[in-house]
């Protein structure tokens, strides 16, 4: 080993995460990095020429293969999953395998895991405490509404022993009642008051924060950009980290500049759209949102896919049904966006505007929830109709009113035991794309 080749190594070894190089037939051929250490009771080098996918429990063998075919078409791949430990612990890791380009052809794959178990249990602990208010919360309700009954019950006793009263106390139960409904109204109007505040101040402090986050980035990528002006003079191994690392701080960027796009207030904007574009950009934001313990898997079409829509309406659109899907799920499983085009039947295509052609673009998110009844599913777009504790019942409401304004419409499939698939159909759009979707 040269001198040059443990430097290399030294700096690889400092690393907190498990670095590996895969040829193009997923084998490993280089290992390095602290994490690598969770994967083998043994030296993490006895598993080059093994094979990546071997590493993973035989029910993640298809995702992983999955994830290593789209890597090899020159897509980057993120995603969350759990694999067993050397001491037979499951832990969770957090993934990123990508292409490498040499002579303009892709050369290798990289894989970068880090162990993000404690953010994972941290996450689900969060969720069990907010679980157990929600169920204190229910209970003291419900003990709200035994006393209630009771009292009913006394004044009905009452109303029977003295029918002389009677008119006068359902005057004055008339008056009651409608002073109840306007305290409720009013109770209503400023806890709405009350959130859009909030929302309004997480906003402001969510774009704040990505804005500094985002200067921050540029100047790790100037400094990047001045290292890469003189890679003649590094070895080729550095020159490859200096590639990796280029790649991170642009994927960073991109992140920041789509968290702060949808902090940002807008008004209805359509667009040249292309939806898979928009999809895979959405996946990666998405991701950050649905926590840990959830992952998403897009499937599209190669083709390109327009659509005339509001950018950012949609994106709010899809993030509203993902967190759907995700609490179907109860915060564990993947969910899977597809997207592509398709020849729709002539009754739904004369309902969409400016669309001469049968031609059609969708998304369908899918989730392994526990699907719904039919009444549900009948109402599942009716404002302010919920059945999670706690709801607002807008979310889906907005879906369902962004994608009309698309000129589009929203299908529902959804089996018992089974899951959910929600699909937004949109009108082929036969103009010119805008370049970059």
């Amino acid at each position: 080993m040269t001198s040059e080749d443990g430097l290399y190594r030294q700096f690889v070894e400092a690393s907190a995460d498990c670095m590996k190089e895969l040829d193009r037939h997923g084998v490993i051929r280089f290992i390095a990095g602290m994490g690598s250490s969770a994967l083998t009771s043994e030296e993490p080098e006895r598993l080059i020429g093994t094979r990546w996918v071997d590493l993973w429990p035989p029910e993640a063998h298809a995702m992983v293969s999955r994830v290593l075919e789209r890597a090899l078409s020159g897509e980057r791949v993120d995603f969350v999953a759990p694999r067993p430990s050397a001491t037979g612990t499951s832990r969770w890791w957090e993934v990123t395998v990508a292409g490498v380009v040499a002579d303009d052809r892709l050369d290798h794959l990289i894989v970068i895991s880090r162990d993000v178990t404690e953010r994972v249990e941290l996450q689900a602990a969060i969720e069990s405490i907010n679980e157990l208010l929600q169920e204190r919360l229910n209970e003291t309700v419900a003990r709200s509404a035994t006393a209630s009954s009771r009292y009913g019950t006394l004044l009905e006793r009452f109303e029977s022993e003295h029918g002389a009263r009677r008119d006068a106390e359902n005057r004055l139960a008339g008056v009651s009642e409608q002073l109840a409904m306007a305290t409720h109204a009013r109770d209503l109007a400023e806890a709405s008051a009350r959130q859009a505040q909030k929302q309004q101040a997480v906003g402001q402090l969510v774009s704040g924060i990505a804005h500094d986050f985002n200067n921050m980035l540029q100047t790790v990528i100037v400094s990047l950009s001045g290292l890469e002006d003189d890679a003649a003079d590094l070895l080729p191994r550095h020159r490859r980290m200096l590639t990796y690392a280029m790649e991170g701080a642009r994927h960073a960027t991109a992140l920041t500049r789509r968290l702060l796009a949808f902090a940002r207030n807008h008004p209805y904007q359509a667009e040249p759209v292309d939806i898979g574009v928009l999809v895979e950009g959405f996946a990666d934001f998405a991701r950050h949102a649905l926590g840990g313990r959830v992952g998403i898997e897009v499937l599209r079409q190669p083709a390109p896919l327009p659509a005339l829509l509001d950018r950012q309406g949609l994106e709010q659109a899809l993030m509203n049904v993902c967190l759907n899907a995700r609490d179907a799920m109860e915060g564990f499983g993947t969910v899977v966006i597809e997207v592509g085009e398709r020849q729709g039947d002539a009754a739904f295509a004369s309902a969409m505007r400016d669309n001469d052609t049968l031609r059609q673009v969708f998304i369908t998110v899918a989730d392994t929830g526990g699907g719904m009844s039919e009444e549900v599913r009948h109402r599942l777009f009716e404002p302010y109709f919920t059945t999670k504790p706690g709801g607002s019942g807008l979310g889906l409401a907005q879906v369902y009113g962004t994608v009309a304004q698309a000129g589009g419409g929203v299908e529902i499939e959804s089996d018992a035991g089974i899951g959910t698939r929600i699909r937004l159909v949109f009108p082929h759009y036969a103009g010119p794309l805008e370049s970059g979707g």
